[in-house]
């Protein structure tokens, strides 16, 4: 058994998120990934309203907070932001499409 000191300990640690970090945005990217992120975001916006009308939320200090900076819209945007989200990889080309119309 070899001793580790603890900065290899953090670099090793440091590479394995990394690698989990990547391969999460890849799963997320992914049409699975994208149903997941659909069904989130479709599930947020359509139960906050009926979250923030819960008695102990909203005396919380939380609860307080999203109400007094309109939590809900604010909820329903981060919602759409997780739907509509796209993974940028420079690597990967753009596909575009040009619609021809027929001639004659």
């Amino acid at each position: 058994m070899t001793a580790t000191t603890p900065m290899e300990r953090i670099q090793e640690i440091a590479e394995r998120a990394s690698v989990s970090f990547d391969e999460m945005l890849a799963f997320l990217d992914s049409p699975t990934g994208r149903r997941m992120r659909r069904v989130l975001a479709t599930s947020l916006i359509v139960s906050i309203p009926f979250v923030m009308r819960i008695p102990g939320l909203r005396r919380s200090g939380i609860g307080r907070a999203i109400e007094l900076v309109g939590g809900t819209a604010l909820v329903v945007r981060l919602a759409e932001a997780i739907r509509d989200w796209e993974h940028e990889q420079p690597s990967r080309p753009r596909r575009v499409i040009v619609d021809v119309p027929p001639a004659g």
